[in-house]
């Protein structure tokens, strides 16, 4: 929308709820203290989009964490990543000599494949030929293969020896899909949160002043600086479809508005089987919609804290190093398999895995003073569940990830004054997204490339004339990247007869 502004056109956004950003926004969910409720940190935004929309004039503020992450083990021993690869290194050295010699040249195998990927994401979903041609010759072949047929755990088994160091590396190839690391494609998963950086800093994460909402409040403010105008509380109800052509949409309050075009942002089972409807698909391409996987898996732990987790492998209650980046649960590459395996029997994960952040140990001004927020990403929880309903075992899911934290952290809850937890139905009742699938659907090899959404649709249009679609659910996928929305800008802008690089910056 707001590429669209900057290009002259007339935009209006329907935003479903009374804030915007959908899944990327800040909220006080409690008296005082405001978290980011969906997406919690950042790395993958496109520096094309930022310079592209001025964002950091509009007040978007990226600061990597460091350490990147701290990784406690039961036995009192912990791992700590850094910026500094040289503390990153000494960190190994703890568990493994080996694996410190191992280390970079398993990054160097990372940036090999980023950056033959890297110009694919600036563009439709690549075809077959324009793979080859960045993937030519035999270490090309073999850095294909890694890329979409291993599974993350062996990948990991061909570089490292110490358990203690490939079980935080494993998580980066489960985050967000029904897969366990010893699943084949789950390394594509783990390149997927490698793409972006900050400050220099290839695959850093951090944390954005403000929240998360800051990014969408940053968007906004670009496109309303050339005339973007936005509604909040406009939940879409139906895309006005006659004659094969999106002529409009009709609001659930019933107000109508029609438009040249139609982009949606909404993930494709809503956008086609929702609001278009399947009678007005073409059969193959409704059918290719029905079968996309798109149930989530993920629980969103919220927590409003006294005190900061005191863990037993690095004690203190006072900000530290172990408090001030990802916290990540997960002991060994078994235990997250283990976790999968519950899943995939519909059953909540017994001990699960965890990402956790306090934002609040590096940041004033979200919190009451002397109050701190725990934001837990937590696998896994299946969006149907084997017995009971999300209704009733809610309360139970979110006090076995407490009692899972507190065997590292024992006085964690104790220390909890307010708790929220969100399950796949909940992420779907409140924020709009199909299955609570945070992707808009499994970010699997087999849903990428030329199959997202499905197969002949991958450039943005769709079947139905005017109708686009810019979200998570179009190539190259989502988590607040940034790349389908301006992707599909430039197509439409371009349907449209204006010349799109007169507001974005051209890919190489």
């Amino acid at each position: 929308a707001a590429y669209l502004a900057k290009a002259g056109k007339k935009v209006l956004v329907l935003e479903r709820r009374s804030i915007i950003g959908g899944a990327t926004v800040t909220e006080e969910l409690f008296p005082g203290y405001r978290l980011s409720t969906c997406s919690y940190v950042c790395n993958l935004l496109l520096p094309e989009v930022i310079a592209d929309l001025a964002l950091e004039r509009h007040g978007y503020d990226v600061r990597p964490f460091d350490p990147q992450y701290f990784v406690p083990f039961l036995d009192g021993q912990y791992y700590m990543s850094f910026l500094d690869g040289k503390k990153t290194r000494e960190q190994i050295a703890k568990f493994s000599q080996n694996d410190v010699a191992a280390y970079d040249a398993y990054w160097e195998m990372w940036d090999r494949i980023v950056e033959r990927m890297r110009p694919l994401l600036l563009r439709p979903a690549p075809t077959w030929d324009q793979i080859e041609a960045r993937f030519a010759g035999p270490q090309g072949e073999e850095d294909w293969r890694t890329l979409t047929r291993k599974s993350i755990a062996e990948l990991l088994d061909e570089y490292f020896e110490s358990p203690q160091i490939k079980a935080p590396l494993s998580t980066g190839g489960v985050i967000g899909v029904n897969a366990g690391p010893m699943t084949p494609g789950t390394a594509y998963v783990k390149y997927h949160h490698l793409i972006g950086s900050i400050k220099g800093h290839q695959g850093a994460w951090g944390f954005v002043r403000g929240g998360m909402g800051a990014v969408s409040r940053a968007i906004a403010a670009a496109g309303i600086e050339h005339g973007l105008q936005i509604a909040t509380n406009s939940e879409v109800a139906e895309i006005d479809i006659r004659d094969g052509s999106a002529k409009g949409v009709r609001t659930v309050d019933g107000r109508t508005y029609t438009a040249d075009i139609i982009l949606s942002n909404a993930d494709p089972t809503r956008t086609f089987l929702g609001l278009v409807g399947e009678s007005k698909l073409p059969e193959p391409f409704a059918r290719g919609i029905k079968h996309l996987k798109i149930k989530g898996s993920v629980v969103k732990l919220l927590l409003a804290l006294g005190e900061l987790p005191n863990f037993t492998a690095l004690p203190g209650t006072e900000v530290g190093p172990q408090h001030t980046g990802g916290i990540v649960i997960n002991p060994s590459v078994e235990y997250l398999e283990t976790a999968w395996d519950d899943c995939k029997h519909g059953r909540p994960s017994r001990r699960p895995f965890m990402d956790c952040y306090i934002q609040t140990a590096t940041e004033d001004g979200l919190t009451p003073p002397g109050k701190h927020t725990l934001s837990a990403f937590v696998q896994y929880a299946p969006y149907d569940l084997a017995e009971g309903t999300w209704d009733e075992r809610r309360q139970e899911i979110g006090d076995n990830i407490v009692d899972t934290l507190a065997m590292f952290a024992p006085n964690l809850p104790g220390a909890i004054e307010h708790m929220e937890v969100l399950g796949p139905p909940d992420i779907e009742r409140i924020i709009g997204i199909t299955g609570g699938n945070i992707f808009h659907g499994e970010i699997l090899p087999d849903q990428m490339f030329s199959y997202r959404p499905v197969p002949g649709f991958t450039d943005y249009r769709t079947p139905v004339d005017r109708l686009y679609l810019c979200g998570s659910g179009a190539w190259p996928g989502g988590a607040v990247f940034g790349a389908p929305g301006r992707n599909c800008a430039i197509e439409a802008l371009s349907d449209l007869g204006a010349d799109p690089w007169t507001v974005a910056t051209a890919a190489d």
